[in-house]
Order: structure tokens, then C-alpha cells, then sequence
């Protein structure tokens, strides 16, 4: 049966002097990541059970992918959790989960270096992994503060790379490239991906649109990228001072709502690559799929990717088209459930799962997103979703990022604030982006003051940290 890893073995009978993985000035040739993946796989061997769960706290992202592959191949849970929690966050994650070993920065080199042996018996496991035991374990934020953790099987991502590979055409003599630290899933799929695929995977641990375009225009054999909105925009804003990348050709984004305006700008920096958006989660992966080829309405974030149902509503009684609604989804590349933290949205239904999305679907099949329901607002009994508002004030020219949130008012329950950050200088841009909202949406939804900041605090995998700028503007009763 096959399971996440069983690939490597063939690619290193294939072109075992290649490169597999790069990462800062460090290089793997395949021979290289199969022989560091084995010495880990002894040492889990000895350390841990089959099924247990095996923490993995890095910043080095070349030394987590070694560890999550040598994880998969022996059957255990790979538990990637982010370095930079803080320590009574850490904690009680690892209360919740009683794990059978914690691997990091400081541990791993004593562990590769206590598991030497015989090349051949590197890549040996007693018995390979099925498709549906358990493999990977990662975390969102909870709404109780403490992060949700999700598991998922082997079945589920084998599907969703075979998805990726009929979707998006990608070739193994591709260089893929992902920019920020792989405790976002969306980085981490793709390395994992890539090398399930025979790419070759070049991590940037941080987020620098020069040094990430340096490594997409060098490649021979083309470029593939994936990336935020977010860190798309700053990309193309980079490019066009620095010159275009005809080395890149695809782009694959996902995280939020890739605007129109930004999707141009990176068609003109990047003029041979297929762009490419999907929408998911990371207990969902693929739901929707918006390829180049797509006559997309604006707005939309695609059609169901291939393999997967959306019902709207009520997945027993489908919501018609354009109505809005809890988004259902049934695929098989769901994940199993929570090992800690708590998802009041989070729905299971007959074999459905919603993760409290919502939306609507029009005639021709296409998905629009509305809001989620845990960032819904009440605001003088009005029902509003910051997503909306954010995805406005976006439309903007002059508008680089936006986040909207609602603060407690004693005469409306909650009224609207926005954080926005600037593309290009703006005079009197508060004002300005009023009138914006004002001229396009109800007067309901238009924020009551617009706070222009120089920055607003992205989270690891470059997508707005909305729990800090708000946290920010609720300290500040309304400024930053």
C-alpha cells in the first residue's frame, strides 16, 4: 500500500546525486535526504512507538522535513508545532498530547549522530505504514486560545498529490520553491509534495522577496512557487523595481482571497507562469481549484476540485444557487479529528465537514466565500463578516493589506474598525477609504473610523496576524 515517503527509495535508485532539498547554503542530494531520513528512522525505531506521536519543534526547516519523512516511513505521527509558542501555550499541548518524543534544533544533531549505521539498513522499516494509519499532525488557532490540533492520515495527502499533480501540470525537473517557515501547512505540503513528486525543494525559511525571486530565476527547468496573497503582493511590488522572472511557471496560491489587481501585477513580473489559486484548509485540504485556463467571476475562488462535493446550507438539502450558507465538504482528503483545542465550527454530518465557512455557489458552479463564522460581527444587530469588508477596502489601489474586526460599543454591541496598510502614500487616506467603503457597501458594513498603520504584523506562513492587530486595536480603544 502506498504511504507519504515510499518514493524516496525510487529516486534514489534514480538520480541519487541530484538535488532533493536546499535550504539556506545547505544542499541534500536524494542519497543525502534518504540516509539523514534513515538515521532518524533508527532512532524512532528505538525512541518511540508505532502510532505515537513524535513532536517536531524546529527552525531549521531542512531538519524538519527529514524528521516528518522519517515519521511517515516508520508509521509514527509526525507533530509539527511552531518553535515560538510560548512556553504555557507549549505546555498544554504537550499535556493534551502525551507525546512519545520531542525532536529540536538542539536535539536533532546528537540524534542523527547516535543512529549511524549501515547505509543499507537505513531504509527498512519492519512494517511500511497503510494508507489509512496516521501520519501528520499540525495546528490551528482554537477558539478556546489553546491551538487546534488536527490529524491526518496517508490516504488523504496521496490523494491530494495526485490532485496537485493532474491540476497543475508540474513537472519533476521543476524547482519548487517555498517561502516561510513550514509550521504553515500550505509550505509544508508543498515541500512534502514537491519531493513525493521528484522536485526539487528550495526552503526559505524567511520571508524576503529578494532572496525569494533570486531562487525562482534560477532554475532551468522552471520555477514553481507557492505562496500567500500577501506574499505575492510584496513580490510583485519587488519585481517590478528589480525586472520580471521568466523562469517562474506556476504559481500556486492559497490562504486567502487572491485579488484581481494583484493576480495583473504578477502576471506582468512573472509573463510565462500559469497562475493558479485554490481555496481549503488545513483540515480540508483542496476544495476549490481556479486555474488560468478558468473564466473566473470576480470574486471567486474557484470550482470544486476534482473529487470533491460542496453543498451549501444543508448538505441533506442543498441550498439554490446564489443563497448563502454553510460550506460542506465531502472528499477524500479530509482529515481524521482534533487532538486537542477546541472548533465549535468545526461539523461533521453524514460524512460532510464543515469548518464554518460560509458562502454560495452560483449557477455555473463557482464558489463565492462570504465570511467564516467565527469572525462574524454583530454590529447594531447587523450580521457582518470582516472578510467582506477587508475584501472592499482590498479593491483600493492604494491598499496593501487590510484587517477589519469588530470592538465592543455600548451602543451597538460591537462597531467596525479597520487597520489598513498602504501600497503607495494616500492624503487623507482615512477619508478617502470611507468614501471607498461607502460608495460599495450597506451603511451597516462601512467601518466607523480606518486606522492607516506602516505595517501590519504578518503571521509565519505571510498571511495577516489578525489576532495580534487586533489585540493592538482593542489596547488602543480604536488606535494604532
Amino acid at each position: 500500500m502506498p504511504f507519504v515517503g515510499d518514493s524516496l527509495g525510487r529516486f534514489v535508485s534514480q538520480k541519487a546525486s541530484t538535488s532533493a532539498l536546499t535550504c539556506s547554503s545547505q544542499t541534500f542530494s536524494w542519497q543525502d535526504l534518504a540516509d539523514s531520513v534513515g538515521r532518524i528512522e533508527n532512532a524512532l525505531r528505538t525512541r518511540s512507538g508505532r502510532g505515537g506521536y513524535v513532536v517536531l519543534r524546529f527552525r531549521d526547516p531542512a531538519a524538519l522535513i527529514v524528521c516528518f519523512l522519517a515519521c511517515a516511513c516508520t508509521g509514527r505521527i509526525a507533530t509539527v508545532m511552531d518553535p515560538d509558542w510560548p512556553a504555557t501555550q507549549a505546555v498544554t499541548v504537550l499535556d493534551a498530547i502525551a507525546p512519545d518524543l520531542v525532536i529540536d534544533d538542539e536535539s536533532f544533531p546528537a540524534l542523527c549522530e547516535g543512529s549511524r549505521g549501515a547505509a543499507g539498513d537505513l531504509m527498512a522499516p519492519e512494517t511500511p505504514p497503510d494508507e489509512g494509519d496516521l501520519f501528520y499532525a499540525g495546528f490551528t488557532s482554537g477558539s478556546s486560545g489553546v491551538p487546534k490540533g488536527y490529524v491526518r492520515s496517508h490516504g488523504s495527502w496521496i490523494e491530494s498529490f495526485k490532485l496537485s499533480a493532474q491540476a497543475f501540470g508540474i513537472s519533476e525537473h521543476s524547482r519548487v520553491v517555498l517561502p516561510g517557515q513550514l509550521t504553515h501547512s500550505l509550505h509544508l505540503y508543498g515541500a512534502v509534495c514537491g519531493l513525493a513528486c521528484g522536485q526539487h525543494v528550495v526552503l526559505v525559511p524567511r520571508f524576503d522577496p529578494r532572496v525569494v525571486l533570486r531562487d525562482l530565476g534560477s532554475s532551468a527547468g522552471g520555477s514553481v512557487l507557492y505562496a500567500t496573497p500577501t506574499q505575492l503582493h510584496f513580490l510583485a511590488e519587488t519585481a517590478r523595481r528589480n525586472g520580471t522572472v521568466a523562469a517562474v511557471k506556476q504559481v500556486l496560491a492559497s490562504g486567502a482571497k487572491w485579488h484581481e489587481a494583484d493576480r495583473q501585477a504578477l502576471k506582468s513580473v512573472f509573463p510565462e507562469a500559469r497562475l493558479f489559486e485554490f481555496y481549503g484548509a488545513s483540515e480540508t485540504s483542496f476544495i476549490t481549484l481556479a486555474s488560468p485556463e478558468d473564466d473566473i467571476p470576480p470574486g471567486s475562488v474557484g470550482k470544486a476540485a476534482q473529487g470533491v462535493e460542496i453543498a451549501i446550507g444543508d448538505p441533506a438539502a442543498p441550498a439554490r444557487p446564489g443563497s448563502a450558507g454553510l460550506i460542506w465538504i465531502r472528499s477524500g482528503l479530509l482529515f481524521s479529528h482534533y487532538i486537542c483545542g477546541t472548533a465549535p465550527d468545526t461539523l461533521w454530518q453524514d460524512g460532510w465537514l464543515t469548518v464554518g465557512d460560509h458562502g454560495y455557489i452560483d449557477d455555473r458552479g463557482f464558489l463565492f466565500l462570504t465570511g467564516r463564522e467565527n469572525r462574524m460581527v454583530i454590529t447594531s444587530g447587523l450580521n457582518v463578516y470582516p472578510e467582506e469588508v477587508e475584501a472592499v477596502l482590498a479593491e483600493h489601489p492604494s491598499v496593501a493589506l487590510a484587517v477589519v474586526a469588530g470592538l465592543p460599543d455600548h451602543v451597538r454591541g460591537h462597531r467596525l474598525e479597520a487597520v489598513v496598510e498602504l501600497s503607495a502614500p494616500l492624503a487623507d487616506a482615512d477619508q478617502i477609504l470611507l468614501r471607498h467603503c461607502r460608495a460599495r457597501l450597506s451603511p451597516g458594513k462601512v467601518p466607523r473610523h480606518i486606522h492607516i498603520q506602516a505595517k501590519i504584523p504578518l503571521t509565519p506562513g505571510g498571511k495577516p496576524d489578525i489576532q495580534k492587530t487586533v489585540a493592538d486595536l482593542a489596547k488602543g480603544g480604536g488606535s494604532v
